[in-house]
Formats: C-alpha cells, structure tokens, sequence
C-alpha cells in the first residue's frame, strides 16, 4: 500500500514540473579578420590588424592574436605593432564568449622582408614620342633598380634592367613595366597614343578639251564614245579616252583608293548584248591622235562592265594604276574604253556616248 502510494506522488511531481530543466549547451563564438595592411613589411615597419568576434547566445569577452614566430602578439580586437621578427609570419586570430570558451583560429598571413633586402624601383619608363600617328615609331625607356627580372608587355617581354625598344604599336596601346624580385613585383605604365593617318578626297572629272574617242579607221572625234557607231554603210569600232588632272596630288603620298563614275551616259542600240563587256583600260595617251587605237584584245584592264554602268567603280588594280602615275610625278591620268567585239556587223548602232566633262574619278590619298 506505502509502494502505490509512492509511485503516484511520483507521477504527480512530474506532471506539475516540479523536476529541474536540462541546461543548454554554449553556442561557440566566431573569429572573423577584417583587414591586415600591408601584408608585406621591411622591418620596422608597422601593421595594422583589424578584427572583431560574434557570440550568438552572449558576448565577446577576450581576444587573442598569436604569430607561428613571435607567440602571442595582442589581446585587442584592433592593434599596430612595428616589431614582428623577420620571416613569413602565420597569424592565429580567436575570440572568447562570456561562458569562457574560445572560437576556432582564423589565419591570415603576414612577411617581414629579411634586413637590407628593399622591392624593386621603376626609377623611368615613358615613350617618345608619346603621341604619333598609325605607321610611325615611338621609343619607350626605361631605368629599374634593385629588380632581378624586368618584363614589359605586351609584346616585348623580358627585358635588361635599363634598355629602350623602338615600338610601332597599330592603335592606342598601355605599356606595363613589371620588376620583380625576392621582395615581390612593382609596375609601371606609359602608353603610345596612335592617330589615324588623314585621309584627304579629291573628286575629278575629266577634262572634256582632253577626251575623246579615236576609231578602228584612225578618226578622231572630241566625243567619249565607245562601241560601235556604224554609219550608212559600214561597221566603225570606237574606243573612247578620259583624261583626268591629278597634278594637285602631292607626291610621295599614298593611294588608299580610287573609284571611277561613268554613269552619265546615252545608250544607242544593245551594246553590252552585242558587244559583250567594256573593259577600263590604262592608257597614257597624252595627246589624242590615229595611233591611240588598240586593235586586238584590251590591254593593261584596270576594271570590267558587263552592263550599262550604274555605280562607281573601283578595284586594287585601278588604285595602283593611279598611284603608278603619282609616284612619277605626272600631271594626268588617263585611261582608255573599249569593249570586248569591236563590231556587230548589223548595220545599227551599239554604243556608248558619254557627256562630255562628266566621267568623274574620285581619289583617297594618305600622306
């Protein structure tokens, strides 16, 4: 009877809660290094450790920074010291919560550069000229101490402590002078600043007094006319010539491109059907006469029309034929039209007539 009664004075302590709660165990606090400046040092020089620590259920109550040289080197959150012993330093930061027990250790590491050893010094490095335009050089120097490898990029690479190299960069380039020894690496910049070259445009149209058409029978007309022009009673093969002023083109420049318009024009009958392609001839006829006549396939082509002429036209081959006559310091450039058959042998006309002083040639030169 005392045993039942007992257990149920047992049963009705629990159920009140009269028994002690179980305790919580202690969450650990958190190191955490907010900065370490500069994490390289001569000796005798100063630096600044900068941490704090968290403690989710209370709060920071010590701090610990340890070196793997010197031991112990702080117990504040923040300090600067100035006297770490030379060599590569491993530093241990912790922090203690109000119950007595230390986070985990956060490294950060720090080196002291052994006596007499100092980084390397750019003493010079610049272009000259700094500025110059596409295709010209520029030189860049330079003068480093206490370094043992020296590299410039890009393009260069390894290079003497002192030197100079002639550069001829494409576009606006930065060039990085990097020295490095045991102590690490300092860098340097200079740029070449690169223009384009200028380009002017001269637009031509042919000199009317000076063009011309010349026939398979040694005719010569004042008319650019080129095809096949039949009168009455026979077949007449035209070529026409177009000569054009390039006298104000400086020499020693050069030809970027050259374009040719012949789109000012009147058509008689199907040239370009019966007579196949026109051709652009280079032609240096100087004064027109019987002889200018080219019988045979076209000579020295310069370009090719196979329909009536709507847009300029223009190609490597014309761009050097100009340029050709610049470098020899002549005052024109001529050319010469003919098509692939002189004739169609039908009794009717097949040809070109272009007005007069209209052909037009433009030219892009470059200093």
């Amino acid at each position: 009877m005392k045993k039942s009664l007992f257990a149920v004075l047992v049963i009705l302590t629990l159920a009140a809660g009269c028994l002690p709660a179980a305790t919580p165990a202690n969450e650990l606090p958190t190191a955490y290094i907010d900065s370490v400046s500069p994490s390289q040092v001569s000796p005798g020089e100063t630096v600044a450790f900068t941490g704090h620590g968290i403690d989710p259920d209370g709060s920071v109550a010590a701090y610990r920074w340890r070196s793997s040289i010197d031991g112990q080197v702080s117990t504040s959150p923040t300090f600067e010291t100035s006297s770490l012993s030379e060599g590569t330093h491993t530093v241990w930061f912790s922090v203690q919560d109000d119950s007595g027990d230390w986070s985990e250790q956060i490294p950060c590491h720090v080196i002291v550069l052994p006596s007499g050893i100092v980084p390397p010094v750019a003493n010079l490095f610049e272009a000259d000229p700094p500025s110059v335009v596409e295709g010209e050089p520029s030189t860049l120097y330079w003068n480093v101490s206490g370094a043992s490898t020296v590299r410039i990029d890009p393009h260069i690479g390894d290079v003497a402590l002192t030197g100079n190299r002639v550069v001829s960069p494409p576009k606006t380039t930065i060039y990085t002078l990097t020295a490095t020894n045991e102590t690490g690496s300092v860098t340097a910049t200079t740029e070449v600043a690169v223009a384009a070259v200028p380009t002017h445009t001269v637009e031509l149209f042919s000199i009317a007094a000076e063009d011309g058409h010349v026939t398979r029978e040694g005719q010569v007309g004042t008319e650019p006319t080129v095809g096949d022009t039949t009168p009455v009673r026979s077949d007449v093969a035209t070529q026409a010539f177009l000569s054009f002023d390039i006298s104000m083109i400086p020499s020693g420049v050069t030809v970027v491109s050259a374009s040719l318009d012949l789109t000012s024009y009147t058509t008689f009958g199907n040239p370009f059907v019966h007579l196949g392609t026109m051709r652009v001839c280079s032609d240096q006829y100087g004064v027109l006469d019987s002889d200018d006549f080219v019988r045979g396939p076209a000579t020295g082509v310069l370009c090719a029309v196979a329909g009536t002429p709507s847009k300029s036209l223009a190609s490597d081959l014309l761009t050097h034929a100009v340029q050709k006559q610049v470098d020899a310091g002549r005052s024109r450039f001529q050319i010469r039209l003919q098509f692939e058959k002189d004739t169609h042998f039908n009794q009717e006309a097949d040809y070109l007539a272009l007005a007069e002083g209209a052909a037009r040639l433009d030219i892009e030169y470059q200093d």
